[in-house]
């Protein structure tokens, strides 16, 4: 008799006690299987969770950042705009000045008369 065969009749044959231990044996199987597909569902709800919680910590930190280089903007225009009215203040002051217009050169020092100061 051939294996296949042999098997067969065992299967045809089976007791009543050999047919129940395979069902508790496809029942363990099929509660194993259960317990991992809830263990597994659990860890993707988790995931997703902590994935939503990263999401929405890098918008607040984008708002915040944006929020940050409008100041810093708004405070680069006030000092060009300080800066011009500073550079046209000199330039308003520079034919005035007793200090530049005493034949300055690099290596003598002006010094401004104390009425001046």
């Amino acid at each position: 008799m051939s294996l296949f065969n042999l098997m067969s009749n065992l299967s045809q044959n089976d007791t009543p006690s050999l047919r129940l231990f395979r069902k508790s044996e496809s029942s363990d199987d099929e509660e194993k299987r259960l317990k991992r597909r809830e263990k597994n569902r659990v860890a993707a709800q988790r995931s997703r969770r902590r994935q939503t919680q990263r999401a929405d910590e890098l918008h607040e930190a984008y708002e915040c950042l944006e929020q940050e280089n409008s100041l810093l903007k708004k405070e680069v225009q006030l000092l060009i705009e300080e800066q011009q009215r500073l550079t046209e203040a000199l330039k308003a002051h520079e034919p005035l000045c007793p200090a530049l217009n005493c034949g300055m050169t690099p290596t003598t020092r002006c010094t401004v008369p104390p009425e001046f100061v």
